[in-house]
């Protein structure tokens, strides 16, 4: 069952000097980035309620696939899903 958090769950990331995680905190938990699987960015709602943000799917150490998110006008990181 793959867990999901539309409005995402705040995280603590480090990235790299391309802005790639390599390293988030979910729970108090480190979680090293084993992999970067996909990533893309979204920019929709930009006449209302602005979503602008890049995604990326990353697989970790540990053997955990998710999908995170940072929030391209502050700066913000959020665990988006899950996979079981």
């Amino acid at each position: 069952m793959t867990r999901l958090w539309p409005e995402g769950q705040e995280i603590d990331v480090v990235q790299n000097k391309q802005g790639i995680p390599t390293t988030f905190t979910w729970q108090g938990q480190r979680h090293d980035v084993a992999e970067l699987t996909q990533q893309w960015r979204v920019d929709v709602g930009w006449w209302r309620d602005r979503a602008w943000r890049a995604y990326y799917k990353l697989s970790t150490h540990t053997g955990m696939l998710v999908v995170v998110y940072r929030e391209l006008p502050d700066g913000g990181w959020y665990l988006q899903r899950l996979y079981d």
